[in-house]
């Protein structure tokens, strides 16, 4: 996924695609479900609409996992 000059990939930590792409205009943080620390964070992130297009963002514990583009 482009942003500006810079291309962001799955496997990036959120810090960076965060440096790269700015504050989502979206940003949804689901917090690991066990009380005892099990599980993990997962973040949904959505840049859009850009030139008709959404950019769907989800990180696992802060690992972009998945990257996916619709047009609106």
């Amino acid at each position: 996924m482009r942003c500006g000059t810079s291309l962001v990939y799955e496997g990036e930590l959120s810090v960076d695609v965060l440096r790269k792409c700015g504050e989502p205009d979206q940003r949804e943080v689901t917090p690991p479900s066990s009380p005892q620390g099990g599980g993990v964070t997962v973040e949904r992130w959505v840049y859009g609409p850009r030139n008709g297009v959404y950019r769907y963002l989800r990180f696992l514990d802060g690992k972009l996992v998945e990257i996916r583009v619709e047009r609106g």
